[in-house]
């Protein structure tokens, strides 16, 4: 770490506040309720009371994956072209139709059921890929028409602890409205007759969801457009995208330094991601009782608070090549720890890899914001998400493959289970000695170097 203040990094009391900005207060009520979901607690539940199967649900879990794979980068370079402003407001209207699919599809025909969901999981990717890199850039873009850019870690400091808050609630809240028991309890408390059934409360997640859905697009609405004037919304334009994304692509080939932060982040987020994945499972085999799970997920949100006061000390006092040596050190001792199965302990250690996932999405947003132009901004962080995408998805592969690897072996049960995080930390060892051998070759001699 150093003491004296990178480039890019923001003054100890910016004046006048980012906060005082109209658009970044939009920009943090939209994220907020865009993102707190109410069914999240209960997402593969909810999906087998509508009455889908297990193969279905991971059917079109896929569906969801490849639609934002497929929308992500030229979604971005049409906020871009268009204004970011545009595609915010059609990832909120995305949103309802997403909710309001499955919120009001009549049950009891399995074919209209699924049908709702194939909509609700592409309306929901399209909805992820027009909001990702768009409403962070129409924030970043509101602070540097005034100077204030360098405020940006703060802004993601007030979005982290916030998140983490309404993370906690929406888990929470959705978690008891879905439990019958709860819910009957507190009916008859109140002089009902307490006989609500599951077929009752099935869409309450959904429809309390679609509720802060209506607020987030009428938030959207208040945004204001910043920067250069925009074209207007065409087949053109959208063909236009596509040649934004192949010029991006090429600007960030020949920009080793952003691409270095996109490559540093996918090393990180797919080990972290695919652990945090196996999360329930772990909880399990290291002696967690059920009944814990929802409190500690719940508990495990807020961390968000911590990740992001740490997050903006090391964006201040520390070059990105150090952060990302602090980050993969910590990573891989927490999964060295987990690998072990302490009993109860065990816990402890898989605390680490939520903090990373953190730490990794706010650092990425501020070395890419701050050094990205603006024209380009929103397409450069749909790049950022695809990759992290693409990360998920392999690594996901290679442990498919590593389980039946060891399958064969002769290993089951927990056994099998920790075998197979045994390898987790040198795999993400791996990954960041490729990402460091590979970052001195493409800054050796070149333009980028001093700011890692």
């Amino acid at each position: 770490c150093q003491t004296r203040r990178p480039r890019g990094s923001p003054v100890a009391d910016p004046h006048p506040s980012p906060l005082a900005l109209r658009n970044v207060r939009l920009f943090l009520a939209f994220r907020l309720l865009f993102g707190a979901r109410f069914y999240y607690p209960v997402f593969t539940i909810l999906f087998l009371d509508y009455g889908l199967s297990l193969e279905q649900f991971s059917l079109l879990n896929v569906v969801w994956a490849a639609t934002i794979v497929l929308a992500e980068v030229p979604s971005g370079a049409l906020a871009d072209l268009v204004g970011r402003r545009r595609l915010v407001v059609l990832a909120a209207g995305l949103m309802l139709v997403e909710l309001a699919t499955i919120g009001f599809v009549p049950l009891g025909d399995p074919d209209l059921v699924l049908a709702a969901f194939v909509v609700n999981r592409v309306c929901s990717g399209l909805a992820e890929a027009s909001a990702s890199g768009a409403d962070e850039a129409l924030a970043y873009d509101s602070l540097a028409s005034v100077g204030l850019e360098g405020s940006w870690p703060l802004v993601l400091e007030r979005l982290g602890k916030l998140s983490a808050v309404a993370f906690f609630v929406a888990m929470i809240t959705g978690a008891l409205v879905y439990d019958l028991d709860v819910v009957n309890a507190v009916a008859r408390a109140l002089g009902g007759a307490g006989s609500w059934t599951r077929a009752d409360l099935v869409r309450a997640p959904i429809l309390m969801t679609l509720a802060t859905g209506c607020v987030a697009f009428g938030v959207a609405l208040q945004l204001e457009e910043v920067g250069a004037p925009r074209e207007p919304a065409s087949w053109q334009s959208l063909r236009a995208a596509f040649g934004q994304v192949f010029e991006t692509a090429r600007w960030i080939l020949a920009a080793p330094f952003v691409l270095l932060v996109i490559l540093a982040g996918l090393a990180l987020d797919s080990v972290a991601r695919q652990f945090v994945l196996l999360g329930s499972e772990y909880f399990r085999a290291v002696e967690i009782p059920t009944y814990l799970l929802g409190p500690i997920m719940a508990g495990v949100s807020l961390l968000g608070i911590v990740s992001s006061k740490v997050s903006r000390v090391l964006s201040e006092r520390c070059r990105p090549v150090t952060n990302f040596l602090i980050l993969s050190v910590f990573l891989c001792a927490n999964l060295v720890g987990a690998s072990w199965g302490i009993p109860g302990w065990g816990l402890v250690f898989a605390l680490g890899p939520f903090l990373v996932l953190g730490s990794v999405g706010f650092l990425q947003s501020h070395y890419i914001n701050a050094n990205v132009e603006s024209k380009r901004r929103a397409t450069a962080l749909s790049f950022k998400g695809l990759a992290l995408n693409l990360g998920m998805g392999s690594a996901s592969i290679l442990y498919a493959g590593l389980l039946r690897g060891l399958e064969g072996g002769g290993a089951e049960g927990d056994a099998l289970f920790f075998a197979s995080l045994g390898w987790f930390a040198p795999y993400s060892a791996l990954l960041g000695a490729l990402v460091l051998g590979g970052g001195a070759l493409l800054l050796r001699g070149g333009r980028g170097a001093a700011r890692v």
